[in-house]
Formats: C-alpha cells, sequence, structure tokens
C-alpha cells in the first residue's frame, strides 16, 4: 500500500486536533461564510464521474441501493467543513448498524489544492466511511451545478485562498434523487434521528 507524503502528515495532525474539537463549535456555525439555499424547493442532485481519495474513478451509479449523504466543501477550509463532517461521523456512529445504509460523500469545491492523496489523509482523521471526491475544475464545476451549489474561490488572497460555498447536507434517496436536506447546525443526535427515519425503508 502506498505510503502518504510525509509533508501530509502534519495536515493529519492539524484535522485531527480540528475534528476534536468540532462538536463544540456548532454555536458558531452561523457566524461563517457559508451561502445557503433553500434545497426543498428544488430539483438537484445528477450524474456525477469523480475521482477518489485512493484514485479511482467514482460514479453514482454504483450508489444505488443505498443512500448518499453528501455534502461539498475542502480540506482548507478552517472551521465549517471539519464541524460538519465530524458531525456527520458521530451521527452515523448513533445509528449503529442502520448506518450500512448510508454512504457519506465529501465532494471537493477546491479541486486546485484537493489531490486525492490529500483528500486521503484529511478524511482519515474523521471516519474511514467517506468517499471523498474530485476531479478537474470542469467537472466539479458540473456537480456543483446539478446540486445548486454556489462556489466562489478567493484566489486573489494567494496560495492560503478560502472558498465560499453552500453550507447544506443533502440526503440523496436509493435510486440517487433528492429526499432531504440538513442544516450546518443540526446536532449530531438529531441528524441520526432525521436519518434513520428517513432511510428507514
Amino acid at each position: 500500500m502506498p505510503r502518504f507524503p510525509t509533508l501530509l502528515l502534519p495536515v493529519v495532525l492539524l484535522v485531527a486536533l480540528i475534528a476534536a474539537g468540532a462538536l463544540w463549535r456548532l454555536g458558531d456555525l452561523r457566524s461563517q461564510r457559508v451561502q445557503t439555499i433553500d434545497v426543498e424547493k428544488v430539483q438537484l442532485g445528477g450524474p456525477f464521474t469523480l475521482t477518489d481519495q485512493n484514485g479511482a474513478m467514482r460514479s453514482d451509479a454504483e450508489f444505488r441501493g443505498k443512500y448518499m449523504l453528501v455534502f461539498f466543501g475542502y480540506t482548507f477550509c478552517p472551521d465549517v467543513c471539519p464541524t460538519t463532517l465530524a458531525v456527520m461521523s458521530a451521527a452515523l456512529d448513533k445509528m449503529g448498524t442502520a448506518a450500512d445504509r448510508i454512504v457519506p460523500i465529501f465532494i471537493s469545491v477546491d479541486p486546485a489544492r484537493d489531490t486525492p492523496d490529500v483528500l486521503k489523509a484529511y478524511l482519515s482523521a474523521f471516519d474511514m466511511r467517506f468517499v471523498g471526491l474530485t476531479g478537474s475544475e470542469e467537472d466539479i464545476a458540473a456537480v456543483a451545478k446539478g446540486y445548486k451549489v454556489y462556489v466562489q474561490a478567493h484566489k486573489e488572497e494567494g496560495q492560503n485562498y478560502t472558498v465560499d460555498h453552500s453550507g447544506v447536507v443533502y440526503l440523496m434517496d436509493r435510486s440517487g434523487a433528492f429526499q432531504a436536506n440538513y442544516s450546518l447546525d443540526t446536532p449530531p443526535d438529531k441528524l441520526a434521528a432525521e436519518l434513520a427515519k428517513q432511510t428507514r425503508n
């Protein structure tokens, strides 16, 4: 098995520290620079073919028969993304074996920096169940458009630029169609209960 580049080790350690404190930061989410949308009134989703954290091509079709819990973000995100991933992971843990019906998916909105190796190091600090996806700028733009995700990178800030993006967690049903959405301040207990109810069938 290929080893992670040595330069990624500090990233893993940093992300682990962020994840450890993330669940205590839910009250700060509303102050973050995140765009939200009313997804309940629109049709969203659609086919995609992207590269996962292991370098393999993955399509939405292979997840048919399971529910997809989808979140768009990026690994350099200072607070919102690690907090949301930690909440998603905690909610799945609380569901026990019922979580086996769900595939948690993290789609990068910053493909220029989020290579498969970077995604693998980052997501390993949260939950090995996560499928991390990246691709070309065009591929990501097409998927974001299908999910009605707002994305705006501020590359004028230099190498450590930030990316504004919609703050929504999407639940897609077994056929890949939109079923429900959750805001970023949904606590793990409530998210677990909602997911258990929505994925009962």
